[in-house]
């Protein structure tokens, strides 16, 4: 209860803040990004695909799909001259649908508030010479964050939010920062790089951005 009341409280930072108005900030894009995460001895990585439609200058929706994997093969010394082996498989693949809202800081920044349905689906495999073993778990919850995205020049934009996302199956609601800078040749095209910090995991990102 106390996590969900902080959330909301999160949520309505922005309502308090400065009236609404257009600075060209745009919240209109399509992004693909590669995908590393280091999570406690796990090191999955991929591709991720998100992007945002502003319907009016202060909302917006949200969509993505990111798919990431892990694939060790060990080995460790059986005798003096052989060797037993083991493989280990790690795959996750997360979607969500959501809806944002900015409101304007003054020329130069938005105040921005996202909130998210969030669905996981995480499939793990074990197997060596003699034994199997495969469990798949899927879990949908909700992400919500609040943050400053502002213009540090007229060709970088930067962005600093604090988020908690929860999901179903008794899953321990989670605090995360995300902090992302672009980086735009022209009107339409730029390079993307972030970073979010959860309890346990660290996940960097790093692609393209097509704005519109």
């Amino acid at each position: 209860m106390k996590k969900t009341l902080i959330a909301l409280a999160l949520a309505a930072a922005p309502f308090v803040s400065f009236a609404s108005e257009s600075n060209g900030i745009g919240h209109t894009y399509v992004q693909l990004d590669a995908i590393y995460q280091d999570a406690d001895g796990l090191y999955p990585y991929g591709a991720g695909l998100s992007g945002s439609y502003a319907f009016t200058d202060t909302f917006f929706a949200t969509a993505s799909y990111a798919s990431t994997r892990d694939n060790d093969f060990n080995a460790y010394p059986y005798s003096p001259r052989y060797y037993d082996t083991y493989n280990e498989h790690y795959r996750q693949t997360n979607w969500s649908l959501g809806v944002g809202f900015n409101q304007s800081l003054g020329s130069r920044a938005d105040w921005v508030t996202q909130l998210s349905y969030v669905n996981s689906s995480t499939t793990m495999r074990f197997e060596d010479d003699y034994y199997y073993y495969r469990a798949r778990t899927r879990s949908s919850g909700y992400n919500i964050s609040t943050g400053v995205l502002g213009r540090l020049t007229d060709k970088l934009n930067a962005n600093a939010y604090l988020g908690y996302e929860d999901f179903n199956h008794n899953y321990d609601g989670d605090f995360y920062a995300a902090f992302d800078m672009v980086y735009a040749f022209n009107k339409t095209w730029g390079l993307h790089g972030g970073v979010k910090l959860n309890d346990g995991m660290e996940t960097y990102t790093v692609g393209v951005r097509a704005s519109f």
